[in-house]
């Protein structure tokens, strides 16, 4: 009988071993490291080379959208599509005719090919579960080693969404005037044409949480300098590593999502917790960020998503509907 072969990740050992050193470094008495900053420069001193912050050209995250018909020539466009940074906020979007995956393919060749601009084939991207980011799409990504994150809810490419809803309001408001001069019978239906344009005012313009231009971001992100981009929401509650916290005996339900439980348009009898109960699987604590919980039942089994502690709902002992109900309905 042969020798028992054991085959290695290389790319699980290189976690494995990051895991190791971090609890090396992280629980020896001689320092406490609150921040990801400090664990890194202490990470850097002690001779480990691997990076603890995202850079330019890491993490994208990537939407589709319908939008009115727009005719060019033969061509009827009915999509637009738009990819973004997550550290600079830098935009770029395509106008697609159809919603393939070979249309997307073709966005994303055209964009990141483009030598005219920064961007390249990012580490990782972010997209929901629609098909568009199968098929040809997906093969194209992986082609150029590029890790596909499917988003569990749309507020994981909440980035995104947003770049969709501030394009629309701009270019319906310019539609809209266009219909004041235009007869009853013909309407406006034009937005290809300031897809550029729109791109280019929004980098230009100074954002809110990171406090400059996404080109002036892009700039400094490559001399190396950091982009630190402040919390979205302003919590009117302790947060972060002072934030009360569940136990993991705690009994909770979650708040539903539209649609989760019942399909459809939503009605006013729809539950707004979930009919089971839950336990806290694990919850991750970050600086300046509210705690977040994965939950299980009792046969470990749970949403794949992760919830705040506003999504939640603590209860205490729950009494079922009788049996029997089971047999009328």
């Amino acid at each position: 009988m042969g020798e028992p072969v054991i085959y290695i990740d290389p790319r699980r050992a290189r976690e494995l071993d990051m895991n190791i050193a971090l609890q090396k470094i992280y629980y020896r008495p001689e320092g406490y490291y609150r921040t990801a900053e400090k664990m890194y420069n202490t990470c850097k001193k002690a001779g480990y080379k691997f990076s603890l912050k995202t850079d330019l050209n890491e993490v994208y995250k990537s939407d589709l959208t319908p939008l009115s018909l727009d005719k060019i020539g033969n061509r009827i466009f009915k999509h637009r599509g738009v990819i973004k940074d997550v550290t600079t906020r830098f935009c770029k979007s395509c106008a697609l005719t159809n919603k393939s995956s070979a249309s997307l393919a073709k966005m994303f060749k055209a964009i990141y090919e483009d030598s005219s601009n920064h961007l390249t084939w990012p580490k990782v991207l972010i997209v929901d579960k629609g098909t568009e980011y199968l098929g040809e799409c997906r093969d194209l990504l992986l082609s150029h080693g590029v890790k596909i994150i499917q988003a569990k809810s749309k507020r994981s490419t909440s980035i995104a969404e947003r770049d969709h809803q501030e394009f629309e309001k701009h270019t319906y408001i310019r539609q809209d005037a266009v219909d004041f001069l235009l007869p009853l019978s013909e309407r406006c239906r034009s937005w290809v044409k300031g897809l550029r344009l729109n791109d280019d005012i929004y980098n230009d313009t100074p954002t809110r949480l990171i406090h400059m231009s996404p080109n002036e971001a892009v700039k400094r992100a490559l001399k190396g300098e950091k982009i630190i981009a402040d919390p979205s929401v302003k919590h009117r509650r302790p947060i972060g590593f002072e934030e009360p916290r569940l136990t993991y005996k705690d009994s909770v339900l979650y708040l539903l999502e539209p649609g989760e439980l019942e399909f459809g348009n939503r009605r006013i009898t729809d539950m707004n917790w979930s009919p089971k109960v839950y336990r806290i699987k694990e919850s991750l604590i970050q600086k300046n960020q509210p705690v977040l919980y994965w939950l299980m039942d009792e046969n470990g089994d749970g949403p794949e998503r992760s919830f705040v502690r506003e999504q939640l709902m603590k209860v205490g002992k729950v009494e079922y509907p009788p049996k029997w109900v089971l047999k009328q309905y």
